[in-house]
């Protein structure tokens, strides 16, 4: 049986997906990090956008204005994407969860126009997040929503997820948050759809491995198949000397999803975001212990600052920049391939 790849175009075969990234955001609303605190500068205006004389602020605190956190004009996404056919890129996962503007058709749109696959994602994410109701539905309607996606259509439209993620997990794990990753593990087994979790990575300045660990045990005693469990976010992890066995021990897949974000100090989690350098020595090292096929790189684009319009990296800098800084550092091209393209084909289709 040949295993398809759902996009938002209809299902390909997965020789068609090329190098994959498997866990950006072309649409998306995420009011839900929207801090402006005491900052003077805040613009609560969530269609403003930066221009040259406060880039500096909208990249130096990037939660203070709201309209970084809504990636919303078509055109704008069709701009960022075009490039990546040139880049040997042909397929990009979006993980916008549900109520957070995933805009279906416009993702169709987008898709024609760029000549780039898309996968749509389905689930719910992080508490802070939750539409109301989500607390007074059972694990089975949310399992059902999830599957609905999958096999009939997103939002009132024909057009189809192929991914289950991002399910979003805060630390400690909160109750509803806990019920929707058992629907979703639910619905990754009834529809034969990888499922790609928001890993709480901030809290790794707290418990170290602990968080990654419960979670992964957690998903585990649901029945979710480890090997197409995208366990994402694991940037922060992956620094602990322990990271690569407890990947080795869960079998799920590591993704580095925030290369290009800027390394700083987050004081409320005493949290060092990673350089792109600590990265490529986890990249290597997984290649040292024979678990490149352990492994899937991407961007979690989600601002407006990381966009190239503003100034910001874009959905090719791994490609631009990461990719050849592996090769100045002795890593085989077929691991390469491995990493960036075989992966992706192995993980990301329908398992029906």
């Amino acid at each position: 049986m040949t295993h398809k790849l759902r996009t938002v175009l209809g299902d390909i075969d997965p020789t068609e997906m090329g190098q994959t990234l498997p866990h950006e955001h072309i649409q998306g609303v995420c009011d839900v990090y929207w801090y402006p605190g005491d900052d003077p500068l805040a613009d609560p205006d969530p269609a403003a956008a930066p221009r040259v004389d406060n880039l500096w602020h909208w990249k130096e605190n990037p939660v203070a204005n709201k309209g970084n956190m809504h990636m919303t004009d078509e055109q704008v996404s069709i701009d960022e994407m075009r490039i990546l056919p040139d880049l040997g890129v042909r397929t990009v996962v979006n993980l916008t969860p549900i109520g957070m503007y995933r805009n279906a058709e416009g993702l169709r749109r987008i898709s024609q126009a760029a000549n780039v696959n898309i996968v749509a994602g389905s689930t719910y994410y992080t508490a802070e997040s939750h539409p109301s109701e989500l607390k007074d539905m059972s694990e089975e309607q949310i399992s059902q929503r999830i599957v609905d996606d999958i096999t009939t259509g997103m939002d009132g439209t024909d057009i189809r997820a192929g991914i289950v993620g991002e399910v979003g997990l805060s630390w400690p794990l909160d109750p509803v948050e806990e019920k929707v990753l058992a629907a979703s593990v639910d619905a990754h087994r009834k529809t034969g759809a990888a499922l790609a979790i928001h890993n709480p990575y901030y809290a790794h300045g707290i418990g170290g491995l602990e968080p990654l660990r419960v979670i992964a045990e957690r998903i585990s005693e649901l029945g979710a198949d480890m090997s197409r469990v995208i366990m994402g976010h694991t940037d922060g992890f992956a620094r602990d000397p322990g990271f690569i066995e407890l990947v080795r021990d869960h079998g799920f897949v590591a993704e580095l999803d925030m290369f290009g974000y800027q390394s700083g100090y987050e004081p409320e989690a005493d949290f060092m975001y990673p350089a792109d350098g600590d990265r490529v020595e986890v990249i290597l090292a997984m290649a040292q212990a024979g678990l490149a096929d352990r492994l899937v790189l991407s961007h979690d684009v989600i601002f407006k600052t990381t966009l190239m319009r503003w100034g910001g990296h874009g959905f090719g800098y791994i490609h631009r920049v990461i990719v050849p800084w592996l090769k100045r550092k002795g890593l085989d091209d077929k691991v390469l391939e491995q990493i960036l393209e075989t992966n992706c084909q192995n993980i990301l289709p329908m398992a029906v």
